[in-house]
Formats: structure tokens, C-alpha cells, sequence
């Protein structure tokens, strides 16, 4: 896997993302993994699974620290309950350990030859790019003194390929989008997201290299610009 500093300042932020403000910390890069068996270009997304280990250990110890200091300084009755607090808390601190150590699974965009896959949701979204029409910036604000929100957009012909779940979320946007990604989600700069998408959309012929290092090379290095 090639690493390298995103350059990404000489991209352009279009509208409504009026600037890169609140865009995801780039701390992912991008690399070559395999998507149904098919090597193709990640754009990683953040993953909850660490966030949630680390709960998980902090909640398990101290329940069993609580039901440690119940059996000993209780009656019978208490001891009892600090015992059952002691193994649900053993059992949550195992599980916390378990989802820090297992190897995680490489999940975002992934931009094959013949699709955009997103493969975080279950079941993944397949998008074929001939179907795609459009890679569209988007954004929604909650309130008017709440920020923005911005999103990305992947217009289509055919919107079956889309899960019901994607479709929800997308139709708020406009009836032809397959689906709306929520640009806080990804671990590499919302910019470099949108024109490497489109970059591709609109060069049938360099998707080819998607299959290896040269799209890590090229994306890592900002040189997605379609004109």
C-alpha cells in the first residue's frame, strides 16, 4: 500500500460546500483492496468498531471493579449481586478486548472497473458506472443557526441498485440519486473524495488502473482534477 500526504488544497470546493470546514480528519488513506474478489480503489470511511471496543473494556472494568468492592464489603444478598455485576463486567471487558484485537475490515468507497461499491452498510451498494449520471455535492442544515452538513450524491439512471435504506436518505435530495453519502463519515478529505469520484465518472478509459497502485499514486498525490 502506497501512503501519502493528500494534496488537496489546489482542488475545487464547490457549491453549497461553501468551504472544506467540517470536513472528516484525513487520518485514512487510500489503497488497493479487493471488493467481491475484484481489486479496486478504497476511499476508507471511519470505523465505529474501536470506539465501541474501548466502551466497552471502560464499562467491563468498572462494573467488575463495583461487584469486587460489593462481595467484599456486603452482605450475602449483596455479594450475590456484585457477583453477577462481576461477570457481566468480565464479559463486557472480553468483548471490549475482542473488538480491539480482531483485524478490522477495510470498509468505505470502493471504486472498481465496473462499480462504485459502498461496502460499510449491509447489504452493500453496487453501482455500476454506466448508470451513474452524476456525482453531485450536496448539503443539509438542520436548523437555520446549525451548520451544514455536507453530503455526496450519486446520481443514476437505473436506482435499483440502491438499498431502500440508501434511497430514504437520498430522496430528501432529489428524486434521481441513488444515494447521499454523509461526508463525516470518511477518513479522507471530503474534496478529494468528491473529485476522485468524478475524475473517474468522467475518464472511462483510467479506470484500469483502479486495479492497482497507480489510482493510489494519483489520488494520494491530488491529481484528480477533471479540468
Amino acid at each position: 500500500m502506497v501512503i501519502m500526504e493528500p494534496r488537496v488544497n489546489a482542488l475545487p470546493c464547490p457549491q453549497p460546500w461553501r468551504n472544506a470546514a467540517g470536513t472528516a480528519n484525513p487520518a485514512g488513506a487510500p489503497a488497493t483492496v479487493e471488493a467481491d474478489g475484484v481489486p479496486g480503489l478504497l476511499l476508507p470511511s471511519r470505523t465505529k468498531t474501536v470506539a465501541a471496543g474501548v466502551i466497552l473494556l471502560v464499562v467491563g472494568l468498572v462494573f467488575g471493579t463495583l461487584g469486587g468492592l460489593l462481595i467484599a464489603g456486603g452482605t450475602l444478598l449483596v455479594g450475590i449481586g456484585g457477583g453477577i455485576l462481576g461477570v457481566l463486567g468480565v464479559m463486557l471487558a472480553a468483548a471490549g478486548v475482542f473488538a480491539l484485537t480482531r483485524k478490522q475490515r477495510a470498509v468505505g468507497i470502493v471504486l472498481t472497473q465496473e462499480h462504485i461499491v459502498l461496502n460499510w452498510v449491509r447489504p452493500a451498494v453496487r453501482l455500476p458506472w454506466a448508470t451513474i449520471t452524476e456525482v453531485r455535492p450536496l448539503a443539509l442544515r438542520a436548523g437555520q443557526s446549525s451548520p451544514s452538513r455536507s453530503y455526496l450524491g450519486l446520481a443514476a439512471r437505473d436506482l435499483s441498485h440502491a438499498t431502500e435504506g440508501m434511497r430514504r436518505l437520498a430522496v430528501k435530495f432529489g428524486p434521481d440519486l441513488a444515494c447521499a453519502v454523509q461526508m463525516t463519515t470518511m477518513d479522507v478529505d471530503q474534496l478529494l473524495v468528491l473529485h476522485t469520484l468524478r475524475y473517474y465518472l468522467a475518464n472511462p478509459g483510467a479506470r484500469a488502473e483502479l486495479t492497482g497502485e497507480e489510482a493510489v499514486r494519483r489520488v494520494a498525490a491530488g491529481q484528480v482534477r477533471t479540468h
